[in-house]
């Protein structure tokens, strides 16, 4: 089976102010998240690894880079990018749930009603079908051992998809830089095997 651990990336200044860090907020890591990352970097042999994917973003990029040590290419994969909040990528938290409370659950995460308010917002379905794609284009690669870097809402519908969770509000987002591994059978059986860690990856 191939072994997927996916990594939540680093710390931004947008997940400390506690803005919308979507699509759109395409922020570096802060000083801390960069901590944050170097510490997990001590916790992985990136010599184990067979490949190492990564969205895009800047975030997710340079997690990957601290991470891999020069060891592979990693390849970037769109599929991979945080979920697209349109005209709500970057605003305060805070200020939209007075606004709209009824689009956020009781830990402050977008419900998939968001997209009433928010213009252009990706419809959640889509995020869960782009990954369901990567994770079956994952399983045809044989007993690989593979790392991937992305983001809080994708690393939520990881767990979605293997799942089949009903109420994405049940599930937590990791931490800045927790890990969680999935193994997925050439048929395309999926299984959680953790979630979030911050080290004792294996």
């Amino acid at each position: 089976m191939v072994e997927l651990y996916i990594v939540r990336h680093g710390e931004t200044d947008t997940n400390s102010e506690a803005r919308i860090n979507g699509m759109s907020t395409d922020k570096p890591l802060n000083a801390k998240g960069i901590k944050q990352i170097e510490e997990l970097e001590k916790h992985i042999d990136i010599t184990d690894f067979d490949e190492v994917y990564a969205s895009p973003m800047k975030r997710a990029m340079q997690t990957a880079e601290i991470l891999n040590q020069g060891a592979h290419e990693i390849q970037q994969d769109k599929r991979l990018v945080e979920a697209d909040y349109g005209s709500w990528d970057g605003l305060r938290e805070e200020e939209l749930i007075v606004k709209h409370p009824d689009a956020f659950d009781e830990n402050k995460y977008l419900l998939p009603n968001y997209t009433k308010y928010a213009v252009n917002g990706e419809e959640y379905a889509d995020v869960y079908k782009r990954v369901e794609d990567f994770m079956n284009d994952m399983a045809k690669k044989g007993d690989e051992k593979i790392l991937v870097v992305c983001h809080g809402f994708v690393s939520r519908s990881f767990v979605k998809v293997t799942t089949g969770a009903k109420d994405i509000s049940n599930i937590i987002q990791p931490d800045n830089g927790g890990v969680s591994k999935y193994k997925v059978s050439a048929s395309g059986k999926k299984y959680l095997m953790y979630y979030g860690r911050l080290n004792n990856i294996d």
